[in-house]
């Protein structure tokens, strides 16, 4: 289990550093462009592990393999879309506390899938999420941000469809016990996704970063950190349950608007609503993770 937790928490450090770097290379490029290049890059890097690495016997996990194609149908896809976009409308800060709603739906769905019981305490973890999300939507005199309260859903959609992914990768993981090859094939399998999108629909926006190059080099830099945390999240379910594992994805809010108070003043302001919101939100999730039976 230590092992699990010192994982864990290596994951939410670098998560925070690729969404710090991440704001930066989306100032001049497009969230789709972003996200594909990004899931690109990952693709590319997981395959070069998987052929040094990974023995050649997982090749043939067939039950495997077609559980993590189903994954990357969205987890990247549109788990990576959905957050680069509240990371492009919100700002790194305001979107990170929303995103870490991932263990709390997590949780939920393992209560539902496992038919656990929750205690009433669970129903005090929502109400201060809710207070939390609702403080994080409050625009005042002194934000100058352009954001709606709409965009709030990018993060929100992204929190619901990974914790739905978390589940589905410790169930894949079962049958196939080796993290980076399964991080290849959902990778792999978003890749051709998005692919269609970016050579039907996102044509001119995918020829546009050949104008932005240090965008560009903070995107493969943002795209390598994302990478390497995907695969340090699934060593940790191998060596650890879901709901130990994910809810300490919560601290990655606190470790980001700490960065984006270093990082990012050009770029958007951490107020104290904000950091407000995020303990709420975190404070909820613990608190409604803890009332599981």
């Amino acid at each position: 289990m230590g092992i699990a937790i010192a994982l864990a928490f290596l994951m939410t450090l670098i998560t925070a550093s690729s969404n710090i770097v991440l704001k930066k290379g989306l100032h001049k490029i497009h969230p789709f462009t972003a996200t594909y290049l990004s899931v690109a890059i990952s693709t590319l890097f997981l395959w070069l592990i998987t052929w040094v690495y990974v023995p050649r016997s997982s090749f043939s996990n067939t039950a495997g393999i077609l559980i993590f194609v189903l994954i990357g149908t969205f987890a990247p896809t549109i788990v990576r879309t959905l957050t680069y976009y509240g990371i492009h409308t919100l700002g790194a800060g305001r979107s990170a506390p929303i995103r870490a709603l991932t263990p709390f739906f997590a949780t939920f769905m393992a209560i539902v899938f496992l038919k656990e019981r929750p205690r009433i305490g669970i129903f005090l973890g929502i109400s201060l999420i809710v207070a939390g999300v609702a403080l994080l939507s409050r625009k005042n005199q002194s934000d100058t941000a352009t954001w709606k309260p709409r965009h709030l859903l990018y993060p929100f959609g992204a929190a619901v469809l990974a914790g739905c992914a978390a589940n589905l990768r410790k169930f894949g993981l079962d049958m196939m016990p080796d993290p980076v090859f399964a991080s290849t094939i959902a990778a792999s399998s978003s890749l051709v996704i998005m692919s269609y999108y970016a050579f039907t629909k996102y044509q001119r926006e995918i020829t546009e970063i050949r104008h932005h190059g240090h965008e560009l080099r903070l995107i493969i830099i943002a795209a390598s950190l994302t990478t390497i945390g995907e695969i340090v999240d699934l060593s940790a379910l191998m060596y650890g349950k879901v709901s130990l594992v994910v809810p300490i994805f919560a601290v990655t809010p606190l470790s980001i608007l700490f960065l984006s108070h270093i990082f990012l003043k050009k770029h958007e302001r951490v107020t104290k609503e904000i950091v407000l919101a995020a303990l709420l939100i975190i404070l909820g999730i613990a608190i409604a993770i803890r009332n599981v039976s």
